[in-house]
């Protein structure tokens, strides 16, 4: 788990790797980009749906996280996606989330990932809040 300063769990590994980058996590919500190249595409040569899943996961994860105690892990137990149309690589993609309700045991969120001025995908999700 990777916590930054204030004790909050901040991007890991795995969200690194696929270049995103978290550009805002508070309680206003979270944005993060992400610039698709080559290797981010499927067969057809748009981006691989997986990515833009991982994308939605990491937003939603961090700004559910933003509503939860610093230190405390609010994993997804679901994930919804809508593909809304294709994204293409070279172009950025921006994805903005916010948590909609933080409980003691279930957290709730959604997030929209657009290219340009076009939704790509959209995603709710739930999380389970381990106090």
């Amino acid at each position: 788990m990777s916590v930054d300063e204030d004790g909050r769990i901040g991007p890991g590994p795995f969200a690194r790797h696929l270049g995103f980058r978290p550009i805002r996590a508070d309680e206003d919500g979270a944005v993060v980009e992400a610039d698709p190249r080559p290797e981010h595409l499927n067969g057809g040569g748009i981006v691989h749906g997986g990515y833009l899943t991982a994308l939605l996961d990491s937003t939603t994860g961090w700004a559910v996280h933003a509503h939860v105690p610093p230190g405390v892990a609010a994993p997804h137990v679901q994930l919804t996606v809508q593909y809304v149309r294709a994204a293409v690589a070279g172009e950025p993609l921006v994805c903005r989330g916010r948590c909609l309700r933080a409980g003691g045991r279930i957290a709730s969120a959604e997030a929209e990932i657009t290219q340009g001025d076009r939704v790509i995908a959209r995603a709710v999700t739930s999380h389970a809040v381990l106090v």
